[in-house]
């Protein structure tokens, strides 16, 4: 039997020719499995991003409710502030006509002495209060209320001062003080 070179030669051009066609097809399906892979890291990029994004923003609207919120309750305090001062500026008016200005001086005085011992800001609140009193009443205050009012939203408050009636001695001189002001000696004697 004899081979026909020619045929052989035609079979070996063709498969040769399938081949390299389908190599080459593979080839570009291979490229475009690689453009699509680029696409997808891409795509996975992106979708970080957004997550990120999304996370932000989901903090700043809480961010932003929590604003508002402070906002609101700022307002109410504002709103229960000025209400208490109108009717402080109501209170005070009718304090003032119905008071005679040595009276006034002397509530406010006992207001503004009794209010050193409160936190800073109920002084300071205190002192605003007494000061829009005194303006719309067109009150003068004496010296020494005037300057005790001032000093009384002041960081130090006054140390505190204790009078004490009677003699030294005999009070000194007893280990008690009976709440009538009676003093008892060491045998109990009065």
């Amino acid at each position: 039997m004899e081979i026909d070179f020619k045929v052989l030669k035609d079979w070996r051009d063709e498969a040769r020719r399938t081949l390299e066609g389908e190599q080459e097809r593979l080839m570009e399906r291979y490229e475009q499995i690689g453009t699509y892979l680029k696409a997808l890291e891409v795509t996975d990029d992106l979708t970080r991003e957004i997550d990120r994004l999304n996370e932000e923003a989901q903090k700043r609207d809480e961010e932003a409710d929590a604003l508002r919120q402070q906002l609101q309750e700022e307002r109410e305090r504002s709103q229960e502030l000025e209400m208490r001062l109108k009717e402080l500026s109501k209170l005070s008016a009718g304090v003032a006509r119905k008071s005679s200005n040595e009276e006034v001086l002397k509530a406010l005085r006992t207001f503004v002495n009794k209010s050193k011992q409160k936190r800073i800001e109920k002084r300071t609140a205190v002192k605003e209060m007494v000061l829009e009193l005194v303006v719309a009443n067109g009150i003068v205050l004496p010296e020494d209320l005037a300057t005790t009012l001032e000093g009384l939203d002041d960081e130090d408050r006054e140390a505190k001062v204790v009078n004490v009636a009677g003699n030294y001695n005999d009070i000194h001189d007893n280990r008690r003080v009976d709440m009538n002001g009676k003093t008892k000696g060491e045998n109990g004697r009065k």
